[in-house]
């Protein structure tokens, strides 16, 4: 029993590792959009970056600003939002970018 006691708080204590961090808290499970910058209305054109984390043992991705412009094809930035989905053992944080 004590095995089985000490898998789980440790399989809680990994799955901590992979919450990103938001403005309401952290949470093993978090689906949060906000608001990063806005110099105008939303932009026509729309680029996303991500950025995964698995356990908190493994992290990739760029999550850049240029990358988003990039991926959505972007000269000029209308706005940048942070998109956040974390499913307690892995996560994804997103840059999104509308623009021209």
């Amino acid at each position: 029993m004590k095995k089985v006691l000490l898998m789980v708080f440790a399989a809680g204590m990994l799955a901590a590792c992979a919450t990103p961090s938001t403005e309401v808290g952290t949470a093993l499970f978090a689906f949060t959009q906000q608001p990063m910058n806005a110099t105008e209305t939303a932009g026509t054109k729309t680029g996303r970056a991500c950025a995964t984390n698995i356990l908190g043992l493994y992290i990739s991705g760029d999550m850049s600003v240029e990358a988003a412009k990039k991926n959505g094809k972007i000269t000029k930035v209308a706005s940048i939002d942070k998109d956040i989905k974390s499913y307690a053992v892995y996560s994804e944080v997103c840059t999104v970018v509308t623009g021209y």
